[in-house]
């Protein structure tokens, strides 16, 4: 007797119809000349695909799967400004169609690697991560990072205040020594993160009191991001060791977390200009200064004004990025700097977070985004298909969709290589079996089931 066939999900056919039916509105609008109302359809039928699709290959909806967060942060950064105009938040712009249309061929260039390989996720077993086992020694690098992290704070100005604005933080905020430090503490916690089922209930409980004491410290002198893909690490391991499936708790925290974001950038940005609370009501403060907004607006530049193609050249000069600018003072400007200049003729202004998609558009035009995100679309899914093999690789880019989403390919390929060293050398004190008499009983035996990786960079 022959097996009853596979039920198609529900879900995934209803996203993938409402996909089917928003193409063809868009197909509608545009001999009438409705572009923003066609482009934003455009985006929202992709977004709609790539979830509906994700479900499918899954066969459950899973937030540990990057490639369903990197869908929705896209969405986000994208569709948002042009959704909130048709709805009659704020007006329309010049470029604003072109930047939704270029969105939408991004999100193409994703769905269609995607359905052409169909890798579906299957969480990391606790076999692979079981090998991380963290030591007396780790514990020491992580209080050391804290506490220097703290003087040089300090010693720069930075006052306890709880302010919303880094500015106000010091003259050691901000500085190339501080990203530096800032992504080596998030490679260090990382590690611990993942050896968290290895440590004894008194490590777990000075690991939890020391990262808590930080993270008020960081807030307290006016930075809200710098400890974010810790936390973003976290989810993503904690989720995949329960197989967790996304349900109505998950969409209600990731509903606070999204609305804490918001709120606090609006904060920043009212006590960067209180002139804005009289020019906007509480609707219009709430939707276009939100952290969604402003990095679009990069793309609809470059799409309505004649710039030279870039070739590839921004994302093969990424690694200059490790080269000082006192050894070369001639090295290029990042592109979000680029941006002020060529929008406004100066860096003086408030600065604007760039987008992947505003990077390849000034690379290759319109075919741009549609070629990078489908080759991107082809890292996800081999990070998808080896997550077993490298846990921590998976997890850390996972910890960072969301800012590279709001950055450029030299900003991501700057942070993943100097978290994942500060990962790497997490592994290699955990080589340090000593510790003081005392203390011995608090992290894992000396004499545990501590195994070295056997392969890769990240691999165990």
């Amino acid at each position: 007797m022959n097996a009853p066939a596979e039920r198609f999900p529900e879900s995934s056919g209803i996203l993938l119809g409402s996909a089917l039916c928003l193409h063809l509105a868009a197909i509608v609008f545009l001999p009438f000349g409705e572009r923003l109302e066609a482009a934003a359809c455009f985006v929202v039928g992709q977004f709609l695909a790539a979830m509906g699709l994700l479900r499918l290959f899954n066969g459950r909806w899973v937030f540990q799967d990057i490639r369903m967060f990197f869908a929705l942060f896209l969405f986000l950064y994208g569709a948002t400004l042009p959704l909130a105009v048709l709805f009659g938040v704020g007006g329309e712009s010049g470029g604003m169609a072109n930047a939704a249309f270029a969105y939408g061929t991004a999100f193409l260039g994703f769905n269609t690697v995607q359905w052409w390989y169909r890798v579906p996720w299957r969480d990391v077993s606790a076999d692979s991560m079981a090998r991380i086992r963290p030591t007396f020694s780790n514990a020491v690098v992580l209080l050391i990072s804290f506490i220097l992290i703290a003087l040089y704070a300090l010693s720069g100005g930075a006052q306890l205040g709880f302010v919303f604005d880094r500015r106000d933080g010091g003259a050691s905020i901000g500085t190339q020594l501080w990203v530096v430090m800032m992504f080596l503490v998030n490679g260090l916690v990382m590690y611990l993160m993942v050896g968290w089922p290895a440590l004894t209930p008194r490590a777990r409980w000075i690991l939890i009191s020391s990262v808590g004491l930080f993270v008020v410290f960081l807030l307290s002198i006016g930075t809200r991001r710098d400890f974010l893909p810790m936390f973003v690490f976290l989810a993503g391991v904690v989720a995949t060791r329960r197989r967790s499936v996304i349900r109505a708790g998950t969409v209600l925290v990731g509903f606070v977390a999204f609305t804490a974001m918001t709120a606090i950038g609006i904060l920043r940005q009212i006590s960067d200009n209180p002139a804005i609370l009289a020019r906007f009501n509480p609707v219009e403060l709430l939707v276009t200064q939100s952290e969604f907004v402003s990095p679009i607006q990069t793309l609809m530049h470059y799409t309505i004004v004649d710039r030279p193609l870039r070739w590839g050249l921004t994302y093969l000069s990424a690694p200059s990025l490790f080269l000082p600018r006192a050894f070369w003072p001639e090295k290029p400007e990042s592109l979000s700097l680029q941006f002020m200049r060529d929008a406004f003729a100066s860096i003086g202004l408030m600065g604007f977070a760039y987008t992947p998609v505003t990077e390849a558009f000034l690379n290759f035009g319109w075919p741009g985004p549609f070629i990078v995100f489908a080759i991107l679309s082809i890292f996800l899914m081999k990070l998808v298909r080896n997550a077993e093999l490298y846990p921590g690789l998976y997890f850390i880019v996972f910890a960072y969709t969301l800012d590279f989403n709001r950055g450029d390919f030299g900003g991501i390929f700057y942070s993943l290589v100097v978290v994942g060293t500060a990962y790497k050398l997490m592994q290699l004190v955990s080589r340090l079996r000593w510790a003081p008499a005392a203390l011995r009983q608090v992290w894992p035996a000396p004499d545990g089931p501590l195994r070295a990786p056997t392969s890769g960079l990240l691999a165990r």
